[in-house]
């Protein structure tokens, strides 16, 4: 049967994460080459006599707005705080609670 002391307890471990595949170098490099093939298309562009496409960042996702769009309650949930249409128990709340309370104390004091 185990005791508890008040000294001598163990620590829990600390967290010491090292990432292994981070190279900033190599990201580094990244960038750059994406620099450089957009300077490419640009010039290609400009040759052909098109409109020249400027991107500012590489297409990434918002992973954020694409799961809103897939998920109907939290599409309706974003619809109805961005027209700012909230039922009236939701803002009102305490309040229907204290009537609901006072009128219960107002009754057992008074009727009966």
């Amino acid at each position: 049967m185990g005791m508890f002391f008040f000294y001598n307890n163990r620590k829990p471990r600390k967290f010491n994460h090292k990432p292994i595949f981070f190279d900033p170098d190599k990201e580094q490099r990244k960038e750059e080459m994406e620099k450089r093939i957009r300077r490419i298309k640009e010039e290609v562009a400009r040759e052909e006599g098109r409109e020249v496409e400027v991107s500012s960042s590489p297409s990434k996702t918002d992973f954020g707005t694409e799961f809103l769009s897939q998920t109907k309650y939290l599409k309706r949930r974003k619809e109805r705080d961005q027209d700012n249409k909230r039922p009236f128990f939701t803002n009102n709340i305490t309040i229907v609670i204290l009537l609901i309370a006072m009128v219960a104390i107002f009754y057992f004091v008074f009727f009966r």
